[in-house]
């Protein structure tokens, strides 16, 4: 069997979100999905195999593109799911983005960085900036969805002096009819997000880590007609990692602990501060793959300032659910010495523990959260 390399299923995932990026239109075709469909073309004929490749782009786009990577007949590299496909009902998944992301950035990427480079600067020219900054990265994690009404209502407090109506216009835009399920919007009961319609029903939002995708829900919430929803951008990037950052804040707030959310406007996520002044720091990732994560950690996975004493990366737990490998996975490729992966529960017994005066050897699931060899 011909191996399929991943450069080329980064390629293809580029040109899928090029193409979600202009509502499901193929035409023209984009550079990186035709130069993709070529090497997967191509591959077949070295195989052997010309019969058994895609007959067309648009065959390959409507349907290998909706099936699992382990069906397409190529041997994929085995830190890729070969269960996962790159689009869901016409949808690029969480897999192809992080894909077309190692590509070299993709425009979901981009979106969202466009809106946080703006927020920051407004929010340094601001005396209560970091609060400011904090605030309105909050509301976009609790509100994915809005009426028009209340992205109004929004505009009003965040425009008084602040100077953000304008940009809250950029993070939503109006739902697509086709989320539409018998004349109405409904909303994930999990996540609070959009649900996906498919088979004449509700299922679950692809995006939500708490349920399987394609799911049927039988619990949902209706949304108001005029339904807003965040842009791909803020979803992938803010929304849907920010649900674990909070979840993860009140936990540790709870536990008496002082905690500081998006600190230095968003250098890292969260730093604590234990009573004996130790500090940790906190930077919650959220990828389906772990080896993709790796990928986009770079050089310096935790910023050094504001200084802390221990640092972590923190996965949300539901991922275990998906991929129980994840941790061992992440492990593997991991490089740097000062800096630990885990998750987020665990994260949160370590935390405990050292406020109860626990001792320091780990426990064996302890060990296990970062990694360690527990034989």
């Amino acid at each position: 069997m011909f191996k399929l390399d991943t450069l080329t299923l980064e390629r293809i995932s580029a040109g899928l979100i090029q193409v979600s990026q202009h509502q499901g239109r193929l035409y023209p075709y984009p550079r990186n999905l035709q130069l993709g469909y070529d090497s997967i073309v191509l591959a077949f004929m070295m195989a052997g195999k010309p019969e058994d490749a895609p007959k067309s782009l648009p065959a390959f786009y409507g349907q290998w593109c909706e099936q699992p990577l382990g069906e397409w007949g190529l041997e994929i590299d085995p830190e890729l799911d070969g269960e996962e496909a790159l689009l869901f009902f016409g949808e690029p998944t969480e897999i192809a983005i992080e894909l077309a992301e190692a590509f070299g950035g993709s425009q979901p990427s981009q979106e969202q960085s466009k809106i946080a480079t703006v927020l920051l600067q407004r929010c340094q020219a601001h005396e209560r900036g970091a609060a400011i900054y904090t605030q309105f990265r909050r509301f976009i994690i609790e509100h994915p969805v809005l009426s028009n009404q209340e992205l109004v209502d929004a505009k009003g407090w965040f425009g008084l002096g602040v100077g953000l109506a304008d940009l809250l216009d950029e993070c939503y835009e109006a739902a697509p009819s086709c989320y539409r399920f018998e004349d109405n919007f409904y909303a994930c009961p999990y996540c609070r997000a959009l649900t996906a319609v498919a088979h004449e029903d509700v299922i679950a939002n692809p995006n939500c880590n708490r349920c399987p995708s394609g799911r049927r829900l039988k619990r949902k919430m209706k949304l108001p007609s005029d339904c807003l929803k965040l842009k791909r951008g803020l979803e992938r990037f803010w929304f849907y990692p920010g649900r674990a950052e909070i979840r993860l804040y009140d936990k540790l707030v709870q536990l008496g602990l002082e905690v500081e959310l998006y600190p230095q406007r968003d250098s890292y996520d969260l730093r604590v501060i234990f009573p004996d002044k130790e500090v940790w720091a906190i930077d919650l990732k959220d990828y389906s793959n772990p080896y993709l994560l790796v990928k986009r950690l770079g050089d310096e996975p935790i910023p050094a300032a504001p200084a802390w004493d221990v640092g972590y990366i923190v996965v949300p737990v539901e991922r275990k659910k998906d991929r129980p490998a994840y941790l061992k996975e992440l492990k593997s490729k991991w490089r740097w010495q000062h800096v630990r992966p885990i998750f987020d529960d665990a994260l949160c017994d370590l935390a405990k523990k050292k406020l109860d005066g626990g001792s320091p050897t780990k426990t064996k699931r302890e060990r296990i959260a970062v990694g360690e060899n527990t034989q």
